[in-house]
C-alpha cells in the first residue's frame, strides 16, 4: 500500500482536487467554500507528508544501501575464496566466521526487505547473489545447519 501511495499521490491529490471544486461547483453545499478551503488544505498536507515519508525512507534506503555494500565488499574475496575451493575440503574456523558474517548480513538485508524499506529490485538482486554462494556445496550444507537454528529472520532458500 506504502509503495501504491508513493508512486501514485499526485493521481490521488489531483482526483481529490477535482472533487472538491466539483462539489462546490455543482452541488454547492452550505459553506461551500469553507468546505472547499478545508479539503484542499487537507489535500496539500497529505501531498507534503507523502513527499515527506517518501524522502525520509529514500535517506534510510540510501543509507541501507550503502552500509550492507560496504559490508558486503569486505567479505567478498573471502566469499569468492571460500567458493572456489574444492567442495570436499572443510571449512576451518576463519571461513565459518566470514560465512557467519555473510550470513548475518544476508538475514540484516531480508529483514529490511520484509519491513519494505529495500525495493523489491534490490532485494531480487542482492537474493541472487546469495544463492550463487548458496549454490557451492561446501557454502550450502554449512548454511544449511546455520538456517536451522532460526536465527535468520526467516531468511529460506528452499
Amino acid at each position: 500500500m506504502k509503495h501504491f501511495i508513493f508512486r501514485q499521490y499526485g493521481w490521488l491529490a489531483s482526483a481529490s482536487i477535482v472533487f472538491s471544486v466539483s462539489v462546490v461547483l455543482f452541488v454547492r453545499p452550505e459553506g461551500s467554500w469553507q468546505l472547499l478551503l478545508t479539503w484542499l488544505g487537507g489535500t496539500f498536507s497529505f501531498v507534503y507528508l507523502v513527499q515527506k515519508q517518501a524522502l525520509e525512507e529514500l535517506r534510510l534506503f540510501k543509507e541501507l544501501f550503502g552500509e550492507f555494500n560496504h559490508r558486503y565488499d569486505e567479505l567478498n574475496e573471502h566469499l569468492n575464496r571460500i567458493a572456489a575451493r574444492d567442495s570436499n575440503e572443510k571449512l576451518d574456523p576463519a571461513d565459518c566466521d566470514h560465512l557467519n558474517d555473510y550470513f548475518n548480513l544476508c538475514a540484516e538485508e531480508y529483514l529490511f526487505y520484509k519491513r519494505r524499506f529495500i525495493y523489491p529490485e534490490v532485494w531480487q538482486s542482492w537474493f541472487n547473489g546469495m544463492k550463487w554462494f548458496y549454490r557451492k556445496q561446501r557454502i550450502r550444507e554449512y548454511w544449511k545447519s546455520e538456517l536451522a537454528s532460526e536465527s535468520y529472520y526467516g531468511l529460506r532458500f528452499d
